[in-house]
């Protein structure tokens, strides 16, 4: 029978507040998909508020924000499941007193928000 390695405390609580990160950093982005995907709702509102000014009926980019916002959720649901999974390495990993850095996620993870953010400037500026 194969006996388990015990895990330095110390090492389990940095793995554990690790995986805590990415989960807030995965409600973060379920919830800012959720405000820019009801961006669309509030133009179309407005839109309909203001019917004495015709040239604000023309929403033509508002669908935009409700794809841009569906895909931020799916990214935020996506990071939460991987952060299970990265939760479990960690701890073998620990277990096998080795370690792996797993520099992929942090640099896809960067990039997509400030891809956002850049495709969030560029709308609010063209659209």
């Amino acid at each position: 029978m194969k006996q388990k390695r015990k895990i330095d405390p110390k090492d389990l609580m940095a793995a554990e507040r690790a995986a805590t990160g990415f989960i807030s950093t995965a409600i973060s982005l379920i919830v800012l998909g959720f405000v820019v995907e009801k961006f669309e709702l509030f133009l179309r509102l407005a839109a309909l508020s203001s019917a004495e000014h015709p040239e604000l009926i023309k929403l033509t980019h508002a669908l935009f924000y409700k794809y841009l916002g569906i895909a931020i959720i799916v990214v935020g649901i996506l990071l939460a499941v991987y952060t299970y999974f990265y939760y479990i390495k960690w701890i073998k990993h620990l277990e096998n007193k080795e370690i792996s850095p797993d520099r992929g996620v942090f640099f896809y993870l960067s990039l997509f928000i400030s891809l956002i953010g850049v495709i969030l400037i560029v709308s609010m500026i063209f659209l």
